[in-house]
């Protein structure tokens, strides 16, 4: 092989390698560009912390909790975003119940201070839907305690009964129906 068959074969060597990594550079920006505005615009200037992390705690109550996403606002202070995919436009009471159970989880593994508010950002289940984010007051520490130990209890059998639900469909998918459907309400 000759020296300019050889210098010929390293310059497109090199080139098609820079090209390769502005095409990566570009798909990352764009990646970065998409994930910034699907953020609620509270959030705009917060930095990304932990995306699809789990936390466990194990007192006050054993928790294991994997959250979606959080932010970390300039102050420090983190905020936590659920990502829901359903027809109804709206925030559940289970979403303000696991943002709560997430937020007790962090902040009792990490130490570090988490917003008493989160995000739940709800998508209708299409290809064009864009996310619409819901603010939501979390549960305090007291209130999620007290649910995980009236759960214990209902498991236990200890003669705490399971309430219905508001929601039908809730009820349709709960594992103790048949308790409720015999009478017990």
């Amino acid at each position: 092989m000759s020296a300019l068959a050889w210098g010929v074969g390293c310059a497109v060597a090199v080139v098609g390698f820079a090209l390769v990594m502005a095409r990566w550079r570009s798909l990352e920006t764009n990646a970065a560009r998409a994930e910034r505005a699907s953020r609620p615009a509270a959030l705009r200037d917060a930095e990304l912390v932990y995306l699809e992390k789990l936390f466990r705690i194990s007192t006050p109550v054993g928790l294991v909790a994997k959250l979606d996403r959080a932010y970390r606002l300039p102050s420090g202070l983190l905020v936590l975003v659920e990502f829901k995919t359903r027809w109804s436009n709206q925030p559940c009471l289970s979403d303000v119940i696991q943002l709560s159970a997430q937020r007790m989880a962090v902040m009792g593994q990490t130490g570090q201070s988490v917003a008493s508010h989160g995000y739940v950002m709800v998508k209708a289940p299409t290809r064009r839907a864009l996310p619409i984010a819901h603010l939501v007051e979390l549960r305090t520490r007291e209130q999620v305690v007290a649910l995980v130990r009236r759960r214990e209890e209902i498991l236990a059998g200890h003669g705490v009964l399971p309430r219905k639900s508001s929601s039908l469909k809730t009820c349709d998918a709960c594992a103790f129906r048949a308790d409720c459907d015999s009478g017990n309400k």
